[in-house]
């Protein structure tokens, strides 16, 4: 009934009465290798590039509070760490965290969610039912940049290096279940690569070993020079 009422399309190209539909979907069934030199692994992974339908499902999802993605998403992510970081490659010394990348506290307030930690839960749930213990811990939160005495954000690619130094840290109530764990980063669309590589800075300095990211996108001008956001 609810459909009849408010009839919906896919979140990438509009076609009627689909989620996300199969062409759209097929478009975030890559492994793409991004180096982050940080990582165990050397890599961030990716699942498309970020531009055309996978743009505007990505925005509608993240965004305009498309929350019927959250389960098409999810399922993408876990393809992603099935084919770029299958069980067999992670050595382990307690348990897995599957750590989602922050939002500002602006982000949170206007999207009023934490709209990674569906797919950080379903990474979780792959890597259990594979036999790991492996848990999600939101570890990580970004502090207010302060300016004359207010917070404020800034925003544009070209500036998140400068945006994310020492303000992305792990939570007080995090730094003893991080220290000594093995960790992978999970985030939405990869940039620069500044806030994934803020996030393992932050992360290794509390004492994790960051095995590997994983993202749904990447845009096509990453730049492999100044290495996995």
């Amino acid at each position: 009934m609810l459909g009849l009422l408010l009839p919906r399309g896919c979140a990438g190209c509009d076609r009627p009465d689909e989620t996300l539909c199969p062409s759209c979907r097929d478009l975030f069934d890559q492994v793409i290798a991004l180096p982050f030199p940080a990582a165990v692994t050397g890599y961030a992974y990716a699942g498309a590039v970020y531009g055309g339908n996978v743009r505007r499902a990505i925005l509608a999802w993240k965004d305009h509070g498309d929350e019927e993605c959250d389960r098409e998403f999810a399922q993408c992510i876990v393809a992603l760490a099935r084919r770029a970081l299958p069980i067999e490659g992670v050595a382990l010394d307690g348990a897995l965290l599957v750590v989602p990348a922050p939002s500002s506290a602006s982000s949170l307030a206007e999207r009023g969610r934490r709209h990674l930690m569906p797919l950080a839960r379903a990474v979780a749930a792959y890597y259990r039912s594979s036999g790991l213990d492996a848990r999600v811990d939101p570890a990580l939160r970004i502090a207010a940049r302060v300016v004359d005495g207010k917070a404020v954000e800034t925003a544009g690619a070209d500036q998140r290096a400068s945006r994310m130094g020492g303000r992305l840290t792990v939570r007080n109530r995090s730094l003893s279940r991080v220290a000594g764990r093995t960790v992978v980063i999970v985030d939405d669309i990869v940039t620069t690569g500044a806030t994934m590589r803020a996030c393992a800075v932050a992360l290794e300095t509390a004492g994790a070993r960051v095995l590997a990211g994983l993202a749904l996108a990447a845009t096509p001008h990453y730049d492999s020079d100044s290495p996995a956001s």
